[in-house]
């Protein structure tokens, strides 16, 4: 099998005919970093999983990149709003490091739901727990300070500072790199 049924496993165990369906039309990629997997424009048609490595989604403002998120190993990264609606997504996907990931197309997986419930099922429950992932940042962002973010930021990513450049971190958490080294240097 692969990595991803693995830990779809994990999170529900799979009926072995589901896994292979999910198995023969997933595929898996070695992508080197500052790979765009999604550029500003484009419609997103899948979404990936990340065996090992970190990409990051940003859009730009005002002529500047804004990261909105990090995805990191054994988690997935996608527009889903463009992947859900068909329209051409505001959002860029980049590989910051190396990295082995699983990709889905959206429209292959729909028939595998169509046909085995508990495929569809996990499919809920891989859009829960995105969806919670948003929940958490909405409300670092509400009732945190920068330094309580940057912490929890490290803890969710303990090896970031060594993947993700600086000013990348101090954008996605809605501070400037100088900010971003005050906070450092108190630690």
């Amino acid at each position: 099998m692969n990595y991803f049924i693995d830990y779809l496993n994990q999170l529900a165990p799979l009926p072995h005919e589901s896994a292979i369906a999910i198995n023969q039309i997933t595929i898996h990629k070695t992508i080197p970093k500052h790979t765009l997997l999604l550029r500003n424009g484009d419609v997103c048609k899948e979404f990936h999983f990340l065996e090992s490595g970190i990409a990051r989604v940003f859009y730009y403002k005002d002529g500047k990149e804004v990261t909105a998120w990090f995805a990191s190993e054994n988690q997935i990264v996608s527009a889903i709003d463009s992947l859900f609606t068909g329209q051409p997504s505001l959002y860029n996907i980049e590989i910051l490091e190396d990295s082995v990931i699983w990709s889905l197309q959206y429209n292959k997986i729909e028939p595998v739901f169509e046909k085995y419930s508990g495929v569809e099922r996990l499919g809920r429950l891989l859009i829960t727990n995105n969806y919670l992932l948003l929940d958490e940042r909405m409300k670092l962002f509400a009732f945190c300070t920068a330094e309580e973010r940057y912490e929890r930021l490290l803890l969710q990513i303990p090896d970031i500072l060594q993947k993700v450049k600086l000013g990348q971190i101090a954008s996605y958490l809605g501070i400037s790199q100088e900010h971003l080294s005050r906070i450092r240097a108190r630690k």
